[in-house]
This record gives C-alpha cells, sequence and structure tokens, in this order.
C-alpha cells in the first residue's frame, strides 16, 4: 500500500511503500479515502512524544479517518466489508497511522457513517468532535450561561462552539483577527480578538458579574490561570492540554477538569446524528492529497488555518 511516513523524528515525510496491514482480533481493516490531522499528530512527528508511547518505523501518522471497511478481524461483530465507518484507529502504538491507503481500526472506536455526511467532514470529525462533545457535557451549560471558548475557530473549537450554542449557553468566541465572522457563524454571540489586547481585561469590563465556563484548547498553565479569574463561583474550567490547576480552582469553588478524550462508538454515533441532522455542522476544511500531507502538516504547525485539515488518500 501507498502510505506518507517518515523514517525518523523531525523528518518532512514521503510517500512509501509498506505491506498491507491485517486486522487483528476485534479489529477491522479499512480502505482509507480521508484522513485528519490534529495538533497531537504533529506532536508525535516532532518526536515529543517518544518517551511517552511506543513509536514504530517506518511512522505512519495520524488516526482519524474514514472510508470503507474491506476486511475483518476474528472476533468482530455489528460490521461488515463494505461498511462506511469513520473514527480513530484506537491503537495505543504510534506509527500505524491512517495517512496511508489501508489502516486498521478497534471496533469500539469506530462507528457507520451516515450518507447525510461526507467522507472528508467525518475524517474531521473524530478526535475534535469528541474532545468538543466532552468538555461541553463537563461544563454542563444552562440557558443563557456564559460560556467562554478559547480557541474558538480551531477543530474542537469549532465543534465546542456550536454545541455549548445548542444548550441555549451564550458563547463567547476567542480568537485571533480575521476569523470573528467565522466563529460568530458558528453561533458565538460575542468574539473577542486574542490580538487587540488582554483577554481578560475584556472579559472583566464586558461581563463584571463573571462567566460561568471556559473551555479552553490552547492556553498553558500560567495563561489559563489568569483567565480563570473571570469565572465566577460555582463555575467550570475546562483543558485540553493538562493545564487546569484542580486543585486551586477548587479553592475558588470553581471545577476543574482536564480533559483526557476517549472516543468511543458511542460518541461518534451521537455526533454522526446530529451532523446528519444538520444539528452539527462541518467546520471549515482545508484538503489535501497525499502527495502534499508534508505541506498539511506545515499547516499545523503555523496554526493560522480555520477549521481542519484533511488528507484525501
Amino acid at each position: 500500500m501507498r502510505a506518507f511516513a517518515l523514517d525518523d523524528f523531525g523528518q518532512r515525510g514521503s510517500i512509501h511503500d509498506l505491506p498491507d496491514p491485517e486486522p487483528a482480533e476485534n479489529e477491522v481493516r479499512v480502505r482509507v479515502t480521508a484522513a485528519s490531522i490534529n495538533p497531537f499528530d504533529n506532536a508525535v512527528l516532532q518526536g515529543y512524544l517518544k518517551g511517552r508511547m511506543e513509536h514504530r518505523f517506518p511512522l505512519v501518522p495520524c488516526g482519524d479517518l474514514a472510508g470503507t471497511v474491506d476486511a475483518l478481524g476474528s472476533g468482530v461483530e455489528g460490521v461488515a466489508i463494505g461498511d462506511s465507518v469513520f473514527g480513530v484507529t484506537g491503537k495505543m502504538v504510534l506509527g500505524e497511522g491512517t495517512l496511508a491507503e489501508l489502516a486498521t481500526a478497534s471496533t469500539s472506536t469506530i462507528a457507520k457513517r451516515p450518507a447525510a455526511v461526507s467522507e472528508v467532514e467525518a475524517a474531521a470529525l473524530p478526535l475534535a468532535g469528541v474532545s468538543a462533545l466532552m468538555s461541553v457535557e463537563a461544563v454542563a451549560p444552562r440557558p443563557n450561561d456564559l460560556v467562554v471558548i478559547v480557541g474558538a475557530s480551531g477543530g474542537i473549537g469549532s465543534y465546542a462552539v456550536q454545541l455549548a450554542a445548542a444548550t441555549g449557553a451564550r458563547v463567547i468566541g476567542v480568537t485571533s483577527k480575521g476569523k470573528t465572522e467565522y466563529v460568530k457563524g458558528l453561533g458565538a454571540h460575542e468574539v473577542i480578538d486574542r490580538t487587540s489586547g488582554d483577554v481578560i481585561e475584556a472579559l472583566k469590563a464586558q461581563h463584571p458579574d463573571g462567566v460561568a465556563a471556559i473551555i479552553d484548547t490552547a492556553s498553558d498553565a500560567a495563561g489559563l490561570a489568569r483567565l480563570s479569574e473571570a469565572v465566577r463561583k460555582g463555575g467550570t474550567v475546562t483543558s485540553m492540554k493538562g493545564a487546569a490547576a484542580v486543585e486551586e480552582l477548587a479553592k475558588r469553588d470553581i471545577k476543574g477538569v482536564n480533559v483526557a478524550t476517549q472516543v468511543t462508538s458511542e460518541r461518534l454515533d451521537h455526533l454522526a446524528r446530529l451532523a446528519a441532522e444538520g444539528k452539527l455542522k462541518a467546520p471549515h476544511i482545508q484538503t489535501f492529497s497525499l502527495e502534499r500531507a508534508s505541506e498539511a502538516f506545515q499547516l499545523i504547525v503555523q496554526d493560522t488555518h480555520l477549521g481542519k485539515v484533511v488528507v484525501r488518500i
């Protein structure tokens, strides 16, 4: 099979001819049509996780996928050859990824793709969509609650704005210059340009009684600690980067949650239903061919893109 792979950390990567993978027990093999790139995938390529997880070379990156099942491992139930599916590989090793013509995936981390959701849209959804879903569920906003979403124009943020707005919350999106209209189009009531001034001062000035929650996809611990000054007593702060100081926040009667994304078939089914019913629209998606995957990773590094980056296989 053709795959985009690296022979060592820090390389740009190139097209490799690799053996076709075979599905293990409770796995399926998917003929991949599209795969999305997440910031985590770039961290893998740079070697930032080499002391924390097993890596296998040539390293094929990425975990999100959409495609068609073409082989079944032993013990597989509820999935058949020819099914259109999407999800993540569900593997505990890195390097057996989805930037390839074929990839294997656990049946517990994939779901059937509704016909109303395109393969590119489905490939963009798994990790970012489930991360957004878990973040909003952790906050559990009530109607008219003020919910701040930091990184509102990114992959996770694009879904989180919509999911939070659907609860009746008033969403305040934090993003960079030139992305205001995009974030408003997702359902944000207000947008703060983080490049034009101090975000915390803007929040305090506009909402002196405080906000109900912050869903943060980007800040480090120091930045999130400062932003949390805008959260009222009884509120919630979530982080996708492990930056929420849970014990310190508790001293102010604020719940801190460091979201550890767990993609499951049930969560994917839920998001797929919302998307198929028109209740969760796809973010802005920029696509690349497999041959241009290294350019796609550069876009992730620069962090100037809107929404999601997807590679068509």
